[in-house]
């Protein structure tokens, strides 16, 4: 589709927003070579690739939340520095998860400082702040003053809400340990008319939450680890919550395995600007070769007797149901296993359902390095039939679950090992058991 660029809407430090022409619901964002640090706009430099590794980060990023089913702000990338997007209005709030305990969060918590050679804290549940987005102190939402008076030069640009959720807010200077009493920045906003306009914060947080993990998903994929970042939200023209503005290498810290920094964060620690370049180019690079694999769930009955509950529906993973015996058609169940391996050169898993004794699994576990997991469907009623799915012969690597929720689950977490959109979905419902 042709957009025409039409007049400059905004423009920031990394980059500009255009409308366009006869299209009010849409914007075209344009990325720029500069790059700044700690909103201090004499340390802004420029590298020639900038512009197009962000471009092509944020693309990509965008492109894989829409196959997760997280609502973004984007519509399609247009030219190497440039995508279309949803016209937002955009929420004044910046949402932070973290991972690990790095930056402004151990000036807050100086207890989880590490030493410089040890990995920092890692959190088993993801930590969710909120920082109230303001310009130079100030702030207006809604027709109202939210906050104004805050000192830039001391730190105090974009304050930390101590709790979103309650009815008042209280403001937190974001580098200071909250016992300071030199931390508390303002108290009693009222967020109800102004900030949160329309907003249900809840699905908001529900969305960072399920961003992070998608992207921590997809850069352990990478052999990367995802440490925290930063995003924001637009109401579109219908009212619609949607991801917005750019998620590129300036929006979270990004190390690989040996916990070497590939971020912005380079940079703000006074990194040679070659070097920063090179680490833009290679996140790009990175993101840009990932593709969500396809990848194979297999429940395979051995009778038309023995009954599935409800399938997954994961992006990415194909759910196969076939009914064929092992014990009474074996070469066809040879025959139909390879056409699956042709079929999904990513891989899959196969969970045979089976009653009475099991020539299936161990059939297909020893034709396959697929995995395979028993469920002995007679178990109840005969508990002796679990034998032929426990003594098995060498060679044949098969596991057996009595729960067929926990062999969905099981062969979930191992296609999750490539598919970072199940993997979001693992750990989200594992860190709700801390919540």
């Amino acid at each position: 589709m042709e957009y025409e660029k039409g007049q400059l809407l905004s423009e920031g430090k990394t980059k500009k927003v255009w409308g366009v022409v006869g299209q009010p619901d849409l914007v075209i964002v344009e990325n720029k070579n500069d790059i700044t640090a700690n909103d201090n706009s004499k340390l802004t430099r420029q590298f020639a690739s900038k512009a197009t590794s962000a471009t092509a980060t944020t693309c990509r990023v965008f492109e894989l939340l829409q196959q997760a089913g997280i609502p973004v702000a984007y519509i399609e990338q247009i030219s190497p520095t440039e995508f279309v997007a949803n016209n937002c209005v955009m929420i004044p709030l910046e949402v932070v998860a973290r991972r690990h305990a790095v930056g402004s969060y151990t000036k807050r918590r100086p207890e989880l400082t590490l030493p410089t050679d040890s990995p920092p804290h890692r959190f088993h549940r993801l930590v969710t702040e909120f920082f109230l987005k303001t310009t130079k102190g100030r702030l207006t939402a809604g027709g109202q003053i939210v906050i104004e008076g805050l000192d830039p030069e001391k730190g105090e640009e974009d304050p930390l809400i101590l709790n979103p959720y309650a009815p008042k807010w209280t403001l937190l200077h974001s580098k200071k340990p909250h016992w300071d009493g030199a931390s508390i920045l303002s108290v009693g906003i009222n967020p109800a008319n102004t900030v949160l306009r329309g907003i249900n914060l809840n699905q908001l947080e529900q969305y960072l939450r399920q961003t992070f993990l998608v992207l921590e998903g997809v850069w352990a994929i990478l052999g990367c680890r995802l440490i925290d970042f930063k995003i924001e939200f637009g109401l579109d023209a219908d009212g619609k919550l949607r991801l917005a503005d750019v998620i590129d290498n300036d929006s979270w810290r990004l190390r690989n395995f040996p916990w070497k920094e590939l971020s912005k964060e380079v940079f703000r620690q006074n990194g040679l600007t070659a070097e920063v370049e090179k680490n833009y180019q290679l996140v790009a690079d990175l993101i840009s070769r990932f593709r969500l694999p396809q990848q194979a769930l297999i429940f395979w009955r051995g009778s038309d007797k023995d009954k599935w509950g409800e399938l997954p529906k994961i992006n990415g993973i194909s759910v196969n149901d076939i009914v064929a015996s092992g014990h009474k058609s074996p070469a066809h169940c040879l025959e139909t296993l390879e056409k699956l391996l042709g079929q999904y050169p990513d891989g899959g898993v196969i969970i045979a359902q089976v009653g009475m004794s099991n020539g299936l699994g161990p059939m297909l576990a020893a034709r396959t390095s697929w995995p395979v997991i028993s469920v002995p469907a007679t178990l109840d009623s005969h508990p002796e039939d679990i034998w032929s799915s426990l003594r098995l012969p060498s060679d044949v690597p098969m596991a057996t679950i009595c729960s067929e929720k926990n062999a969905i689950q099981f062969a979930l977490n191992i296609l999750a090992q490539k598919n970072p959109i199940a993997y979001a979905l693992i750990q989200q419902a594992i860190e709700k058991l801390d919540g």
